[in-house]
């Protein structure tokens, strides 16, 4: 999907839901009509899709928001899940689920995740009928490539923090503040208690995008009482650019978030020497601020497959 695409998702997806709308329109208003046989529907129900990782993937947290339904390579519509879809069919159907999730956690920028590969199974629809989709496992395209990751397991961190920077970020192993996954033991934490506090970390790798229109994503898992940007840094024509490109509202549960990284290399595509950033500052009288991240992924795919 390139960035065209990511651009006109809220329009297509306000039109397929309007669409969808118009088809139960449709089937109700044929209820009086008991001869119209045609219009009786099939219904397929897809409770959740969950995603399944190798080792060298990381976690298999994730959270695919929506099913994009597809028959015989036609557009159905894109339903949010758990979701019980009306279908005009019946019979043995070639049906195929693309994983959907909300970019940057906007509930208007929903869109299929590139990096899912579609499932896909023939099943037989039957009018007036449920029937349960079954494929429920998720994986990673197999050209997907995991440049950098850090699950703040290891005994090192691939974050530093910037001259700008008051505090550090540490690793926690409270049991009360760590992500909760099976065999997960430490988190990444930011503390800021401070009246006033300042916190700037970039990755110490240095990476470089795929070329201009191809999709990069940052996914984490996060819990956070305080606003976070998240970034990066790059550079262009010989300068270091600093470019913000969402800011994280806090929240008292862990989050998954899928953040899109694509729009930099779009717009400059000679930009080079790529490190993602956080931040945030803490001014006086707030609360203390506590940050704690895990599970950050750098996501794109192998161009040369």
């Amino acid at each position: 999907m390139n960035i065209k695409q990511i651009m006109t998702v809220k329009k297509r997806t306000f039109i397929i839901y309007l669409s969808s709308l118009l088809l139960l329109g449709t089937i109700l208003s044929s209820c009086d009509s008991k001869d119209n046989d045609d219009l009786v529907p099939s219904y397929l129900h897809i409770e959740k899709l969950d995603l399944s990782t190798t080792f060298s993937q990381g976690t298999a947290s994730s959270s695919i928001t929506d099913a994009w339904v597809y028959i015989d390579g036609t557009l159905i519509g894109c339903f949010e899940l758990p979701a019980t879809i009306p279908l005009l069919y019946e019979g043995k159907q070639n049906v195929t689920v693309r994983p959907g999730i909300k970019i940057n956690g906007i509930a208007n920028t929903r869109s299929i995740y590139p990096f899912y590969a579609d499932l896909k199974d023939q099943i037989v629809l039957l009018k007036d009928s449920v029937i349960n989709w079954t494929k429920n496992t998720v994986t990673y395209k197999s050209n997907t490539l995991f440049p950098w990751q850090e699950n703040f397991e290891l005994s090192g961190i691939s974050l530093d923090t910037t001259s700008k920077s008051t505090v550090d970020i540490t690793k926690t192993s409270d049991s009360e503040l760590i992500f909760p996954e099976q065999d997960n033991f430490y988190s990444g934490m930011i503390t800021m208690d401070q009246d006033t506090s300042i916190f700037e970390a970039v990755t110490v790798e240095k990476f470089e995008f795929p070329s201009s229109g191809n999709s990069v994503f940052l996914e984490m898992n996060y819990k956070i009482n305080h606003n976070l940007v998240v970034g990066v840094f790059y550079l262009a024509s010989g300068l270091q650019v600093q470019r913000p490109l969402i800011i994280l509202n806090k929240t008292d549960e862990w989050k998954k978030i899928y953040i899109n990284l694509t729009v930099p290399k779009y717009d400059t595509p000679s930009a080079t020497d790529f490190q993602v950033f956080f931040g945030a500052e803490k001014k006086d009288g707030t609360e203390n601020a506590v940050f704690l991240l895990d599970n950050i992924k750098l996501v794109h795919f192998n161009m040369t497959k």
